[in-house]
């Protein structure tokens, strides 16, 4: 019979009394090879991700606070002592968080909850995984919307002065890029400000990175 598996796991938590008592919990099985870890402020999980199989992070820590800055692409996480808030679920789900516990879980959860993620599940809540597909399909759907509007409302060198203006460059650079007056640039913006629905260059660029699409020859990057 050959020697069952490991499970490398990560526990990140500031709370010491939580801490010990995750490695108490999960070290009863002997699968399970167990690191208390240390994120510095501001840090993501980056690092522990490559060198752990999944990442059990305490939802109050900083990295559950902003869980789309937090968790690394690839990394698989799982947030415990997370309360029941949809919202905060909802976005650490769609950020790449792989499971959800909360307060009220037990040990015998956190266990099947690692062993189902392992195995390239997830573990949440019904309704926050319906949010979180409701959430991709209405990001989708805006996409869509402006992909449309960049493909067919706006004229070729409107394409172009938006390429140039959403990675922030000026209206003279932008001008003498193009080899037209700043006058004109300005003409140009104010059109695709009112094609677009945007406010502003702010808006303009995230609407440009949102597409971020290659459109009728235009090279987004």
């Amino acid at each position: 019979m050959s020697p069952q598996a490991t499970i490398q796991i990560a526990i990140v938590s500031d709370d010491g009394l939580l801490r010990d008592g995750l490695i108490q919990v999960l070290s009863a099985q002997p699968d399970f090879i167990i690191t208390r870890c240390h994120v510095a402020s501001g840090s993501s999980l980056s690092p522990l991700a490559r060198t752990h199989d999944i990442i059990v992070a305490d939802a109050r820590s900083e990295c559950g606070r902003r869980p789309e800055r937090a968790i690394p692409d690839g990394g698989v996480v799982i947030f415990v002592s997370a309360s029941e808030d949809d919202e905060w679920a909802t976005t650490a789900l769609t950020a790449g968080a792989r499971g959800i516990l909360t307060l009220s879980a037990n040990r015998d959860e956190l266990v099947n909850a690692i062993r189902t993620v392992h195995a390239g599940g997830i573990w949440a809540r019904r309704r926050w995984l319906n949010a979180c597909v409701l959430h991709v399909v209405g990001a989708a759907k805006r996409r869509m919307s402006a992909r449309d509007v960049v493909d067919k409302r706006l004229s070729r060198r409107e394409r172009e002065v938006l390429q140039h203006a959403a990675t922030g460059v000026g209206n003279k650079e932008l001008a003498d890029r193009l080899s037209i007056s700043e006058a004109t640039v300005k003409v140009h913006l104010t059109h695709i400000f009112q094609k677009l629905g945007v406010p502003g260059r702010a808006a303009l660029a995230a609407t440009y990175h949102e597409v971020g699409r290659t459109t009728n020859g235009v090279s987004q990057s």
